[in-house]
Order: structure tokens, then C-alpha cells, then sequence
């Protein structure tokens, strides 16, 4: 999986009309997306609000077994028109390799008597084996380092000790990756699941929070879209996330990787979510059923023939 910024531009999420300008997720970002499991990623969420409204960031619950989550420092940035940025972070440490799904955020906001909350999209990102290079490297920490390298002139004790300790940390770092590996391993029997089954599972989940139904329509539009492009960028190799809609569309042409047909529906459904997301239009609910089953569609019609039928779609 490519490294991604999963950002998310201006959304209008679940608020009273009267405040949904003043209060809107302005960037979600997990990075790294794809980490080897002995590490940690940090989530970071921006938002967007006038200056007389709190924002509210929850704690995020640990996943037993397979995912361990933080939150960390916090800050603020007032933009030239006046509105002030909220960035909350999040360590994420993940117990042993898999592809993991990390929940909606609930965020809560006040200002005087008035309170509401704002959804982010879940988010997927894998915690892989380790390499044998970084496996090597973890097994020769002490000697890719270097005491020298990093201590200063000492007396033979003190440098002595120094290396004492660093080989000690080396051996506990070494430690704690094989026992997160192997000894609760059985705790965290995540499978590593192929790019389609990722996105068909994204999909039930979008379609049981029933978000056209709700009035959520630019949510639900959001979600859709971002669902697609990471299915792309992970399925066919292409930074769909990362690209505009017309360099999507020139990237799909020149890889000829679709078909007339889904380059079409693409071109027009990608066209369709720009309209939603920068000149707020606001489109019939019904034609988001119709949206949903498409992309859907394109999904099932992308998935290698070998594997269609050891497909683990849950959803209807």
C-alpha cells in the first residue's frame, strides 16, 4: 500500500444549518498508512471553526488484541480569515501485523448554549511483517549505532557502561518485537484482507450508518468517494487519493487498466462529488442509492477472476 494522506477538504457534516459553516473537518491524515508492525503511526485530525466554538476531541478506545491507541499533544492555528485550526493527535500502535479499521470520531463542539458533533470516516492501514532488512537491522542495533557514534568522549568505565546499557535496550527492543509477534499472536488473528474485500467491507459499514437518510448527503458523498480511491490507489497501484479528478483520469488512461464503461462512470461520478464537496450541490437523496450500488459494482467488476469466488464480502 502506497503511503497516503487521506485528506478530507471542507466537509459539512452533522450539525444545525445554522453552524454548519463554522465547524468542519478540514484534514484527517494517518501516516504512515503501511507500517512494519513493531512500529507506531500517528492519526491526526484538523478542524476547522470560528473563534468563540470549543472543540472537543474524545480519547479513542484501544482495540483488545490488535490495536493500542493514545492520545497525545494537541495545538492551534488562527488563519488570516479569522477561523482557528484545532490538530488533535493520536499515537497508534498496532500488536501484530494485519489490516486493522480504525473507527468514525465522534468530535464534539460548543459555543454559549449551542453544542453539536462532527464524524470523521473510518480509516484502514496495515501493520505488515517485518522485512528481513529490518529484522537484521533490530538484531544488529548495537552494531549499526556505533557507541562511539553517539557518545561523547568518556573514561573507560563510563564508556563501558554506556555500551552496557545500549545492548541492553537493543536486546529489550528485540524482545518486545518477537514477544508482540508471536506471543499474542493468537490475541490479534487479524487477516490480511486483498484491496477489493477492504472496500466491499467499507462499503456495508457506509451503508449501515444510513447517512442520505439522515440528511448527511456531502458525508455520505465523502465517505463514497474516499472508499473508491483508496480501493483504486490499493487495487491497481495508482495515488488516486492524492490526485485531482482529471489527473485520476489521465493516470486510469494511461495504465488502461478499466474499461470504456467504467472509465465513464468514473469520470462522472468523481465530477459528481467535486460538485457536492467545492460548489455545495445539493443532490436528491434517492441518487445516492443509485451512486452506491455503482461503485459497488466497479468493485465486484475489478476483483481478479481467479479470486471472485473466495471473495469475503459481508455485505449484502
Amino acid at each position: 500500500m502506497r503511503s497516503f494522506i487521506f485528506i478530507l477538504s471542507a466537509c459539512l457534516l452533522s450539525m444545525a444549518a445554522a453552524t454548519a459553516s463554522d465547524v468542519l473537518v478540514q484534514e484527517v491524515r494517518l501516516s504512515p498508512p503501511s507500517i512494519p508492525f513493531h512500529r507506531t503511526a500517528e492519526y491526526s485530525v484538523r478542524v476547522e471553526a470560528a473563534p468563540d466554538v470549543q472543540i472537543l476531541f474524545p480519547e479513542m478506545s484501544d482495540i483488545p488484541g490488535q490495536i493500542e491507541i493514545k492520545k497525545t499533544e494537541s495545538d492551534t492555528e488562527t488563519l488570516q480569515s479569522g477561523q482557528v485550526v484545532h490538530v488533535q493527535r493520536y499515537r497508534v500502535d498496532p500488536v501484530a501485523a494485519g489490516t486493522y479499521i480504525l473507527p468514525a470520531l465522534n468530535i464534539g463542539w460548543q459555543r454559549l448554549k449551542e453544542e453539536g458533533s462532527i464524524v470523521t470516516p473510518i480509516l484502514s492501514f496495515e501493520a505488515r511483517e517485518l522485512t528481513e532488512a529490518e529484522r537484521g537491522a533490530a538484531e544488529n542495533f548495537v552494531a549499526m549505532v556505533g557507541p562511539d557514534a553517539i557518545l561523547a568522549a568518556q573514561t573507560p568505565f563510563k564508556k563501558s557502561l554506556w555500551i552496557l546499557l545500549l545492548s541492553a535496550a537493543a536486546a529489550a527492543l528485540l524482545l518486545l518485537a518477537i514477544f508482540r509477534r508471536y506471543g499474542r499472536r493468537k490475541e490479534a488473528a487479524a487477516p490480511l484482507l486483498p484491496a477489493w474485500d477492504i472496500a466491499l467491507n467499507r462499503l456495508r459499514e457506509l451503508q449501515l450508518r444510513d447517512l442520505p437518510n439522515l440528511g448527511k448527503i456531502e458525508l455520505f458523498y465523502v465517505d463514497l468517494s474516499a472508499i473508491l480511491r483508496y480501493y483504486i490507489e490499493d487495487r491497481f497501484q495508482i495515488a488516486a487519493p492524492d490526485q485531482t479528478t482529471p489527473e485520476l483520469m489521465e493516470a486510469a488512461a494511461e495504465h488502461r487498466i478499466f474499461s470504456e464503461t467504467q472509465e465513464t462512470f468514473l469520470a462522472e461520478f468523481l465530477r459528481h462529488c467535486d460538485r457536492i464537496k467545492f460548489a455545495r450541490f445539493n443532490p436528491p437523496a434517492d441518487l445516492s442509492n443509485a451512486h452506491f450500488k455503482q461503485v459497488r459494482l466497479f468493485v465486484k467488476e475489478t476483483i481478479p477472476a481467479h479470486e471472485q469466488d473466495q471473495t469475503r464480502e459481508t455485505a449484502a
